[in-house]
């Protein structure tokens, strides 16, 4: 079994008794590549719990956002649609959880070790779905106790640092305007010798490159459109000019604009978030 490959487990639906009390719908392992970004619906009535198994990544489903450092996890409210971005290359899992025990037992909060338990489970079901598929209902319910307990018992009030998520909040929402380091550490009240210290030893990059990535990833969305210019994305993005934007572009995707136009399929007014925050 290739533990890190995209796989997705949806154990069969247990009786009835069992169902109403403690459930899976789904386990999926999705790799997911620096500067990417994953759509989860959500299930309905389900909580969403999802886990950083490697690498960071930020997670927002409506009003709420929260980094996740290797080895955190977040359990989100029931049935609420979320979106994923990873910081660097990193390894996200999700479980669909729902029933009373779930209702009783989960808070809707970061834990702060709860990778590993959520990891343990769907590492469980994909043995489980190779050796005797489909995987049975009553024993995903069972797994999913033991998780639930397990991150119960691991559950602490550590944090992550307020100084990188807000940091990552302004460059998500303002990145084409932000006048480099020196502007983000002004408006958060530090040095930007601190800022980028705590900001490289949070997430793995350093605030510069996570800029850079936040901006090409906007780029290739606006590139998607049929009468969108490379100047245009360019200045759009954030860039001084189309020149320096090629350079980047080159140097963080391999190919130039105009390749990577011509990789791609065009369309008319293709969907844009509905802010400029990708990451």
């Amino acid at each position: 079994m290739r533990q890190m490959e995209k796989r997705e487990i949806r154990p069969t639906p247990p009786d009835s008794a069992v169902r109403g009390l403690l459930a899976i719908p789904s386990a999926q392992i999705l790799p997911i590549s620096g500067g990417a970004l994953h759509q989860e619906p959500g299930c309905p009535g389900a909580y969403t719990l999802a886990a950083a198994a490697q690498g960071s990544l930020t997670v927002t489903a409506g009003q709420r956002y929260s980094l996740l450092d290797p080895g955190q996890a977040i359990a989100l409210e029931p049935g609420l649609p979320c979106e994923l971005r990873a910081v660097s290359d990193c390894v996200c899992m999700l479980i669909q959880l729902q029933g009373d025990a779930a209702d009783r037992l989960l808070e809707c909060s970061v834990f702060t070790r709860g990778a590993a338990a959520v990891r343990e489970l769907v590492m469980a079901l994909c043995v489980l779905d190779d050796e005797h598929p489909p995987v049975s209902g009553e024993t995903a319910s069972s797994y999913a106790y033991s998780l639930l307990l397990k991150l119960r018992s691991s559950r602490t009030e550590e944090d992550a640092p307020a100084l990188v998520e807000s940091a990552i909040a302004i460059i998500q929402a303002e990145f084409p305007f932000l006048d480099g380091l020196d502007e983000l550490a002004e408006r958060l009240e530090v040095s930007k010798a601190h800022l980028s210290r705590s900001f490289t030893q949070k997430t793995g990059v350093s605030p510069g490159k996570y800029i850079t990535h936040v901006k090409i990833a906007y780029a290739k969305l606006l590139l998607q459109d049929e009468d969108a210019s490379i100047t245009y994305a360019a200045e759009a993005s954030g860039f001084a000019n189309a020149n320096y934007f090629a350079k980047v572009f080159r140097r963080e995707t391999g190919m130039s604009p105009s390749e990577y136009l011509e990789s791609v399929p065009r369309r008319k007014n293709p969907p844009l978030p509905a802010g400029p925050a990708l990451w």
